[in-house]
């Protein structure tokens, strides 16, 4: 009797730690039937389908960084380490991604206490060979990115990564690192694919919010946020 009361607790508890929050009116859920219009409708979406077959769900509070690189790593195609978890297979992981060159320009304790800065992002990605422009919003401005950013979403050759505070996204929680999917020229709005999946599920956001949330500054490198464009 015990042992079914336990059972039945359980998945209760399970069920109920597994909804993620409910997006503000400012996004859009792509799993809505209104996102899901808007995936259909949008053109610059060749990264996406690399990107949700390597969807990760960040490890801890601040590895969204990691989370995001890993991603973008393994939809790259690049020779992946190997992988400890599941030998012999090789790939990207939370884990292996912290290189002896990574740990170089930022070392996981460091980053477990305290997260990543974009520019230490940007170092880290680099320290895998990879090509990767570090764009902070206050030097540059909407047009731009968005030029950018769809150009890149289009090519499926480069990725985007985004450093965003929630707060002018009405979300709850703080600053952030996620990649982007797809642009839909319609609405305006990027799809982010949020590692924070316990949280948020994947999401359409217009430009002008991102961007703003972008436009905000980081505690620890007193700069402004903003995003990575990474090819090989």
């Amino acid at each position: 009797m015990m042992k079914k009361l336990f059972l039945v607790w359980f998945s209760s508890v399970s069920l109920a730690l597994a909804q993620p929050l409910t997006l503000p009116a400012t996004s859009v859920g792509l799993d809505s039937p209104e996102g899901q219009k808007i995936w259909q409708s949008s053109q610059e979406k060749a990264d996406y389908w690399p990107l949700i077959i390597h969807y990760e769900t960040q490890q801890g509070p601040a590895e969204c960084g990691p989370a995001s690189s890993v991603m973008v790593l393994n939809s790259l195609g690049l020779e992946a380490p190997a992988n400890t978890i599941h030998p012999p297979f090789h790939q990207f992981t939370q884990t292996n991604f912290f290189s002896p060159a990574v740990e170089k320009v930022l070392p996981r304790d460091t980053l477990l206490h305290q997260g990543a800065t974009l520019d230490e992002l940007g170092g880290m990605l680099s320290a895998w060979n990879l090509k990767v422009s570090t764009h902070h919003a206050a030097d540059s401005n909407l047009e731009d990115f968005r030029k950018q950013a769809r150009a890149a979403l289009a090519s499926g050759k480069e990725y985007v990564i985004i450093n965003f505070h929630r707060d002018p996204l009405d979300q709850k929680g703080g600053a952030h690192f996620s990649p982007l999917a797809a642009y839909d020229a319609a609405s305006d709005r990027f799809l982010m694919l949020d590692v924070a999946r316990f949280r948020y599920p994947p999401f359409w956001i217009t430009a002008d919010s991102l961007f703003r949330s972008m436009n905000t500054t980081d505690s620890v490198s007193k700069k402004t946020r903003g995003y990575l464009l990474i090819s090989k």
